[in-house]
Formats: C-alpha cells, structure tokens, sequence
C-alpha cells in the first residue's frame, strides 16, 4: 500500500511540474511575442535601437526558464537573431531588420507549438 501512495504521488508531483513548466512557458513566449509584434507594427523607425534593446534583455530573462524546458538549438537560433537587431536599427538597415523580426516571429511560434502537447510531438 505505501509503494501505491508514493507512486501516485511521485506521478502527481511529475504532472504538476510538467502542467507548471508548460504555462510558464506559454506564457513567457506570448509575453515575448507581443514585444515582438509590437517592434515590428507599432514602433517608430527612431525608437527601434531602444527598443530592440529592451527585446534583448527581456529575451535574456526569459532564456533562463527556456534553456531547461526547450531545444537548445532553437533557443541560439532566436538570440543570434535578437543580437543583430540593434545594430541593424543604429544603421538603419530596415529591410533587413524587419526580415529579422518576422524570423523571430516564425521561431517564437515553432517554440510554442514545440511545447504543446500534440500527436505530432510526442510521436
């Protein structure tokens, strides 16, 4: 009878982290594109160097919950693109930065679906 309680209980506590690791990240990849969304459609060209800054200190933030729960390919993918964007925007080179910006769109959202519980990904 003890192996069954701790057994139920080892199996509660492995959902329960797993429920709380999958919110916190949906919740952390939403938060960031958001950010993202709003660089790309709300932000005059004078303010994308400040504000892809910011972008790069809360992805910085963000990160260190990511790194335990996400590929690490995926996660270095979205920083090289992230460390670009404010010197592209100091320089003024539009076209490229708004061409990084749609990829780390695209990357934030093949993370989320990476982290959804689907038949595609568990099989």
């Amino acid at each position: 009878m003890k192996r069954l309680i701790t057994a139920v209980l080892l199996l509660c506590l492995i959902l329960g982290i797993s429920c709380y690791s999958f919110f916190s990240l949906e919740k952390g990849i939403e938060e960031l594109s958001e950010a993202v969304q709003a660089l790309r459609y709300h932000t005059p060209a004078e303010e994308l160097e400040a504000r892809s800054q910011e972008l790069v200190e809360l992805w910085n933030r963000k990160e260190r919950t990511f790194v335990v729960f996400v590929r690490h390919d995926t996660l270095d993918e979205v920083t090289q693109l992230l460390a670009e964007l404010p010197s592209l925007a100091e320089y003024q080179e539009l076209g490229s930065f708004y061409s990084r910006v749609d990829s780390i769109l695209a990357r934030l959202d093949d993370l989320a679906d990476s982290a959804r519980p689907s038949y595609r990904n568990l099989l």
